[in-house]
């Protein structure tokens, strides 16, 4: 690619490709944003508004894979699979049980640390920039484990964790009651991790970085693509119901809906969608200032600007399967062991698509037969995590400039 400013069309306006927009546009291209939703109102709107660098450990690892048969009994357990899809995600559930090896473990933490250790820079460039900065409050977070024994055998993340550079500390029972007196544990451990912090509101961020990127020139336009094309005289994305879209480079940051696209202009990589649910409470009648993470439980209780979310689960089905909001419901129940003075009234559930790698690495790469195409996709539960540094590193490949990172961890081709 030559150094030249290009007119970049960018699929999918989520945290991801909003933060790819914004980046460009900085860097002086013309963009264009397409996403057949607003900015910020598909998976970006309902996650755990957590930002979550430590969190490098891949999901497929030796601990998952003895609790989860267990886990696959319980049909409003941490994770499940619809029975009927069965077929359509047991490839993905193959490779994904292959890639937690010990080897794999730390090869793929590693890769997430690279990009993690700068999470917290490339926010606050962004955010300092865009005027945005009143959205993210430097919280920490605290991991709640029910007994003594759940610590112990999760305690190896946390020392990974350690030594690839995020610390934590253990909280005693009076450091615990400061930082979140609503909380009862009884005789569980928790642990205080201070690089996390959190958004008020991630939909509402989402659509300020985006709407920052168009008042410096970034086009939106609303559609959802049914399909793209890229060659030597650049690329185009035809929009459902007609229309089409022309420009010099393509990125994809489509999120759960991105191999549909690859695979018209290269391939499909191992990804599915991992859906994940969540409960708005917007009067829980507690205060709570810092996110509270069941490591027990897996799911979060994170403060918004309105309300309290409850959000977790992991559910395997077709991208066009029917919720199953009771795996919302089941949430409320666990927060009131941990919040017994939670009010409940007017709850709200939500479902969203991860997008889901076998290895939990996100692809950011150059398309292996096209060099205008770009992929930005795959962040599983870390796409708000990950955009600001994904869109810099985007804006890097784009203009042929080093990213000042070993991208061979993340290239789309890695699994060849």
């Amino acid at each position: 690619m030559t150094h030249r400013l290009q007119h970049v069309l960018v699929i999918g306006a989520g945290t991801v490709g909003a933060c790819c927009a914004w980046h460009l546009a900085a860097a002086g291209h013309e963009v264009t944003l397409i996403d057949r939703e607003l900015p910020g109102q598909t998976t970006s709107s309902g996650n755990a508004a957590c930002i979550s660098p430590s969190q490098v450990v891949p999901f497929s690892h030796p601990g998952v894979w003895k609790k989860l048969p267990r886990w696959l009994l319980d049909p409003l357990g941490p994770l499940t699979v619809r029975w009927q899809h069965l077929p359509w995600v047991a490839p993905w559930l193959w490779r994904f049980w292959r890639s937690g090896t010990a080897a794999g473990v730390q090869r793929c933490a590693r890769a997430q640390a690279a990009l993690m250790q700068q999470v917290s820079d490339d926010y606050a460039y962004l955010l300092n920039r865009a005027g945005l900065n009143h959205f993210l409050r430097a919280s920490g977070v605290i991991s709640v484990h029910d007994t003594p024994e759940a610590f112990a055998a999760d305690r190896w993340v946390f020392e990974l964790e350690a030594e690839l550079g995020f610390e934590w500390h253990p909280l005693n029972a009076g450091a615990l009651k400061e930082l979140a007196p609503a909380l009862r544990l009884d005789d569980g451990v928790a642990i205080f991790v201070p690089s996390w912090q959190n958004t008020t509101n991630p939909a509402r961020m989402t659509a300020a970085i985006a709407e920052h990127a168009m008042g410096d020139g970034v086009h939106w336009r609303q559609g959802a693509v049914s399909r793209v094309q890229a060659g030597t005289d650049g690329v185009a994305a035809v929009l459902e119901g007609g229309g089409k879209v022309q420009a010099d480079a393509l990125v994809v940051a489509g999120g759960a809906w991105s191999n549909t696209l690859a695979a018209q202009l290269d391939f499909t990589v191992p990804m599915t969608a991992k859906r994940g649910y969540h409960t708005m409470l917007p009067d829980p009648g507690i205060t709570l200032d810092v996110p509270i993470i069941s490591a027990s439980r897996s799911f979060v209780m994170t403060p918004l600007e309105d309300g309290l979310r409850l959000a977790g689960t992991a559910e395997f089905a077709r991208l066009d399967a029917a919720p199953a909001y009771e795996r919302a419901a089941v949430l409320v129940r666990h927060a009131k062991d941990y919040l017994p003075g939670l009010k409940t009234a007017q709850a709200s559930e939500w479902m969203g698509q991860r997008p889901m790698m076998v290895d939990s690495v996100p692809i950011i790469s150059t398309s292996p037969r096209h060099d205008n195409v770009f992929y930005a996709f795959g962040h599983g539960h870390y796409g708000l995590t990950q955009g600001p540094t994904t869109g810099r590193l985007i804006a890097a490949l784009v203009a042929g400039e080093p990213t000042g990172l070993d991208m061979t961890p993340y290239r789309m081709d890695r699994f060849s």
